[in-house]
């Protein structure tokens, strides 16, 4: 608790009196902006001696649309005297609860009216549009869990069945259907996002490699505690295609379909989170013959990130996993891919351009820690490149070297030095 002379100290800062005369002009009037007002003051307060940079969620002036994307937005405020980056989250995981539905989504920033990155002068503020698309089965009075943020309350109002003027009114005996249908594309944006790196790039033999990976949340249940809740699907392919030659062809192909549990922020403080993910997975590249290979695995991996000084994030992410129906054609496959590989990453952001550049490395050892393969990814983005801003596209450079390159050749050392273009890690 703050004692009640800091509380005083920190509404009279000349700082803090901007902050909320700016905040009011952006809430609803009225006895509800007061009520609004009351807890951005009170939440404002609690946190500005603690932190350099206050942020909170604003509740939306207006009643959203079940079916349809929402908008709030999010304010930061530099509570210090100096000058402070900030770099926006891409997305925001959250839980939205209403007396009709209770499910996990996401936050999504709106890049085409909010910038990935901002400064902050001292005592000033900058905010941020984030979307959320809402279900058609929420309506009334809902409460928005937003991560490490705040809670909002908002109120989602039924989508309109009205039928225009214009247009002929079914009869009652026609068994017309006037219920609004799902949208397709907002039910697959809830629940279909990416998954691993999805790259394409070109250099030594086999001379192309590229990658697509998504996964898909099953289910959509009430409250974390349901394990259902976390159930996902995903489907990974690694191709290397043979292009620069006279006769191109593919010259092998790894499909990973896997079913997983994934909970996130298992433990997360200010500068720690830790993510847990266990579950199978299929590998085979679907050649038939002596040049089939395939196997399955059962997996355990944990995924901890660190905050570090100066805008630099340390990811690192350990798998270990058992074999099980293991192919005829590989069944020493544990003598080359072991139990276990390591994966870790480096990621700096620029809070001023929101440029963003990632060293990221694997490292896969055999049985008996021999047969060694390393694999090495370089990435930056073009954020400020004035020709490719809108599409953002990143720049993968990977090095790779050992054992293991391709699912045909699992048993035969290689090296590979490929670059290209990133568009989702």
């Amino acid at each position: 608790m703050l004692k009640r002379r800091n509380i005083l100290s920190v509404l009279q800062s000349r700082s803090m009196k901007r902050f909320l005369r700016q905040a009011r002009t952006f809430i609803w009037g009225g006895a509800r902006s007061q009520l609004l007002y009351s807890v951005l003051l009170l939440a404002t307060v609690a946190t500005a001696r603690a932190q350099e940079v206050t942020c909170a969620f604003m509740s939306p002036s207006r009643p959203l649309t079940a079916g349809r994307q929402g908008s709030l937005w999010l304010y930061c405020m530099n509570n210090s005297s100096n000058v402070i980056g900030r770099v926006f989250e891409r997305s925001v995981n959250c839980t939205l609860v209403s007396p009709t539905i209770s499910l996990e989504t996401v936050l999504v920033l709106n890049t085409n009216s909010s910038p990935m990155a901002a400064t902050i002068p001292p005592g000033g503020f900058v905010k941020a549009e984030y979307l959320l698309d809402l279900p058609l089965t929420s309506s009334g009075e809902a409460t928005l869990d937003i991560g490490n943020y705040n809670r909002v309350a908002i109120v989602v109002e039924p989508v309109s069945t009205e039928v225009p003027l214009t247009a002929p009114q079914p009869s009652a005996s026609s068994g017309t259907n006037t219920t609004p249908v799902y949208q397709l594309g907002e039910y697959f944006g809830t629940h279909l996002s990416f998954y691993e790196p999805i790259f394409f790039i070109a250099g030594t033999h086999p001379a192309v490699e590229f990658q697509v990976s998504l996964k898909y949340k099953i289910l959509d249940l009430k409250g974390d505690a349901d394990p259902l809740t976390h159930l996902y699907f995903a489907y990974t392919q690694t191709s290397f295609w043979s292009a620069f030659v006279r006769d191109p062809s593919f010259y092998d192909t790894s499909y990973k379909p896997s079913g997983f549990f994934y909970y996130p922020d298992v433990f997360r403080n200010k500068f720690f989170q830790l993510d847990l993910q266990f579950g199978g997975e299929h590998e085979s590249n679907g050649r038939g013959g002596t040049g089939e290979r395939s196997f399955n695995t059962g997996y355990l991996q944990p995924t901890a990130t660190v905050d570090l000084p100066d805008n630099f994030q340390f990811t690192l992410q350990p798998r270990a996993w058992f074999y099980f129906i293991v192919g005829d054609n590989d069944s020493n496959i544990a003598d080359y891919r072991g139990y276990a590989d390591l994966r870790t990453a480096v990621t700096w952001n620029d809070p001023n351009s929101g440029e963003k550049i990632q060293l990221a490395t694997r490292l896969r050892l055999g049985d008996e820690t021999s047969h060694a393969g390393v694999q090495v990814d370089l990435r930056f983005n073009l954020a400020n490149a004035p020709v490719l801003r809108k599409f953002n596209p990143a720049i993968q450079v990977q090095y790779f070297t050992g054992y293991g390159q391709t699912l045909l050749q699992y048993n035969h050392p290689s090296n590979g030095l490929r670059a290209g273009l990133c568009l989702w890690y």
